[in-house]
């Protein structure tokens, strides 16, 4: 058994190292290498020309050839050949190319342009098909528009532009114009958001792309802060929960609900009479909640679950080890 899985572990190492050379390989260069005798390795060779379909014509079968002491491998057209496309699958495809190079997300344009040439090339006398089936695929007239806002949005992001949008807000009925500094852009739970400075709020806001109702551009430039991450505030204000999330439930006393001020992270607030508030969260690890709590000191504590309050003590515990307390 152990002489099989060897002889198969030399076929399988010789077929793509042979094939890339297409001077050939020595024949006592390639035994060395694979730790085996002259002529063994010629009864592999001689084995590896009878690979192919059991159907198949002498020209679908593996070419392995010994020609003056050099070993030479042609691989089959069924072995190099890609699978061929359907023209539903080239639709996909090309829809998913164009759909890229007209949102403006990614400064590849010119090589989608290519990729899509390529594609069509590929599909052969099925693209006019893939094609057809594209140019009639409907395309909502809102997310044409959230298209549109997308592109402008990126573009002014790039070059540091100001913008100016009319957007409602859920708790509005009519669409108020803000003059906002794109950051960046980011696709959470299925929507499109801008994160931009917004100087009607004079802070860091997210703006959904479907409640833009118009967008203008400005000739006014900004300066994006050198420590803005955008990556940082996707994760940690469009946080989506996962099935082993935990909620957590923090109390704030008056004075930390003044600090946290419009900042609140993603999650369910319940007001007090009193100036205080509840906080659910839910949390994948109690990393970031112990953090954030112990950063408002004594004016906010964790009141469950337990494994959350363990976690909490376990990480003050830490601390007081490491300043020598």
């Amino acid at each position: 058994m152990r002489d099989v899985s060897q002889k198969i572990r030399r076929l399988l190492y010789i077929v793509p190292y042979v094939a890339k050379y297409p001077e050939g390989v020595l024949v006592d260069q390639l035994a060395k290498m694979l730790g085996a005798e002259r002529d063994e390795l010629l009864a592999d060779l001689e084995l590896l020309s009878q690979v192919g379909p059991p159907d198949g014509d002498p020209g679908e079968y593996l070419l392995v050839s010994v020609d003056e002491g050099r070993v030479f491998v042609d691989l089959a057209h069924r072995l190099t050949r890609p699978l061929r496309l359907t023209p539903a699958e080239g639709c996909s495809l090309l829809l998913g190319i164009r759909a890229l190079r007209e949102s403006g997300i990614a400064p590849f344009d010119a090589a989608m342009e290519g990729a899509e040439k390529k594609l069509l090339i590929a599909l052969g006398r099925d693209a006019r098909e893939a094609e057809s089936l594209a140019t009639s695929t409907v395309i909502a007239s809102a997310d044409l528009a959230v298209a549109a806002h997308l592109r402008l949005l990126v573009t002014a992001a790039r070059r540091y532009e100001r913008v100016e949008i009319e957007y409602a807000a859920v708790s509005r009925n009519q669409a108020e114009r803000r003059p906002i500094d794109p950051y960046g852009m980011v696709h959470h739970a299925g929507e499109w958001y801008v994160v931009a400075l917004c100087h009607k709020r004079g802070d860091v806001r997210t703006f959904r792309l479907d409640r833009i109702g118009a967008l203008h551009t400005t000739m006014e430039r900004f300066e994006k802060p050198a420590n803005f991450d955008l990556e940082a505030y996707r994760r940690d204000r469009l946080y989506v929960p996962s099935a082993d999330s935990v909620t957590v439930r923090v109390q704030l006393d008056p004075l930390a609900v003044t600090r946290i001020g419009v900042n609140w992270p993603v999650g369910e607030v319940t007001m007090q009479d009193d100036g205080s508030a509840e906080l659910l969260v839910d949390c994948d690890g109690f990393e970031w909640v112990t953090q954030w709590v112990l950063g408002l000191g004594r004016h906010a504590w964790i009141v469950g679950p337990e494994e959350a309050q363990t976690a909490m003590r376990e990480r003050i515990g830490r601390l007081y080890t490491e300043l020598g307390a």
